[in-house]
């Protein structure tokens, strides 16, 4: 329902723009090839845009099928509405047969460069996390922000800018596509930019990004009726989530930590990220010992037993050990036609002008493996030996790893249209596919913005 009426809101603000426009006689120009309509006064101001992503991906595959295809990945519609310091701003996704809502917020500008934001918007985290899609460098993120990167999420921010600093924060309380019972997860997330040098020659940039979160609740444990001990944190990233997919139950906290930093200079480009998440368990042994049903398995005669001492619970049921993953990724550019050009207002690079080709290479580690001991019956670590019958370990996470290789082209045919061009070699270890070595990739994209 609330799609519905996200997409009737947008369709109403199309009309009601065309409408007001007549009325009116407002103003119309292309800003970055989008659409803008202003009104005599320069009181209001209405945006239209969107864009089309036309793909087609070809896997080269080892011994796990992979689908190559073509698809419409994505489209978009949306529209800005600006008055005064005041500006609105819905956006939505249909691709894929899915409607999504992306942005949706509203913002009050307290100045130029000092901004609050209200809303479902991108949580300051990391450079290609915080980036929309149409502004990557490659076609889609890096494993590295796949995995650990956060994306949009709904509530309440600020943001500061200037030349050389660029610092956002927020508080937020969850996806805006969660539809799991139980409580929302919340979090708290900030990112501080630092560019000390910045000339026509050389720019340098350095940053880093921290959040902490609250995992969102994957609906109610039915065996103990209580969504507290049934959230889950889910790093997945590559062809299909497939090799690299650590789904981490038990969750009870998230924290995760981005380093960032990139150079900019005339027609080269180079930019790198860190990341390493912590996920904090827990389990309520307790409860989960009282509906197995403890009293059946006392006997007289010394039998099959359950634990009695609270010490006894994690070699029975296994230990929720907390989990730490990481990732890095170093991307390095060539831009022919044009040079590289920041912006401050996002602590990101511009798009080049139209008529240029670039070029680049990237490297990429993600490991979301936290292994501590070895695989017995279902479970990792050493464990009571009928526990361990039973499937009871110290519940490491085998999530794989893998190191990618990655080359692409960009044409930036106009400000409307650019086709791009991908290739990735990614070296497989993942205990779940132990036939896999390698997995290569052949992507291509038609992208049009508006």
């Amino acid at each position: 329902m609330l799609r519905k009426i996200y997409i009737a809101t947008l369709a109403l603000g199309m009309v009601a723009a065309s409408a007001v426009a007549q009325e009116k006689q407002l103003t119309v120009e292309s800003k970055k090839g989008g659409i803008v309509l202003t009104s005599a006064d320069k009181a209001y101001q209405v945006s239209l845009n969107g864009r089309i992503y036309m793909d087609g991906v070809h896997y080269f595959d080892d011994k796990t099928d992979l689908s190559s295809d073509a698809s419409i990945k994505d489209i978009r519609l949306g529209t800005t509405v600006k008055w005064g310091q005041w500006s609105a701003k819905v956006n939505v996704g249909f691709g894929n047969d899915e409607v999504k809502i992306k942005d949706a917020f509203l913002r009050y500008n307290q100045a130029k460069n000092s901004i609050f934001t209200l809303g479902n918007f991108f949580e300051p985290f990391g450079i290609e996390a915080s980036a929309s899609s149409k502004e990557l460098r490659f076609i889609g993120a890096s494993n590295t922000t796949q995995a650990m990167g956060i994306g949009r999420s709904i509530g309440i921010g600020y943001t500061y800018y200037s030349d050389k600093f660029y610092g956002s924060t927020g508080v937020f309380a969850g996806s805006v596509d969660n539809d799991n019972d139980g409580d929302q997860g919340f979090s708290t997330t900030t990112k501080l930019v630092y560019t000390p040098i910045v000339s026509d020659k050389v720019l340098f940039q350095v940053g880093g990004s921290f959040t902490y979160r609250i995992p969102e609740a994957n609906g109610f444990d039915e065996t103990l009726n209580d969504d507290d001990y049934n959230r889950e944190v889910v790093l997945s990233a590559g062809p299909e989530n497939k090799f690299l997919n650590a789904d981490i139950q038990g969750a009870r906290t998230d924290m995760r930590y981005n380093f960032q930093s990139m150079v900019l200079s005339g027609p080269f480009m180079l930019q790198a990220e860190y990341t390493k998440t912590k996920v904090t368990r827990d389990d309520d042994y307790v409860s989960r010992l009282m509906n197995d049903n403890p009293y059946w398995t006392h006997t007289a005669d010394g039998g099959y037993a359950w634990p009695t001492k609270p010490g006894d619970y994690p070699g029975w049921y296994g230990e929720m050990r907390d989990i730490e993953t990481e990732a890095y990724y170093v991307t390095a550019g060539f831009v022919l036609g044009d040079n590289y050009s920041y912006n401050s207002s996002t602590a990101y690079i511009n798009r080049p002008k139209a008529g240029s080709y670039e070029f680049l290479v990237r490297y990429d580690n993600t490991n979301l493996n936290d292994i501590d001991g070895t695989y017995f019956n279902g479970a990792y670590g050493s464990a009571d030996f009928m526990a361990s019958l039973g499937g009871a370990g110290n519940m490491s996470i085998q999530g794989g790893k893998a190191e990618t290789y990655s080359a692409g082209v960009n044409y930036y045919l106009s400000n409307n249209v650019m086709f791009r061009l991908n290739y990735s070699y990614m070296d497989i270890n993942n205990w779940a596919y132990p036939l896999d070595e390698n997995v290569s990739t052949v992507s291509a994209r038609v992208q049009v913005n508006f």
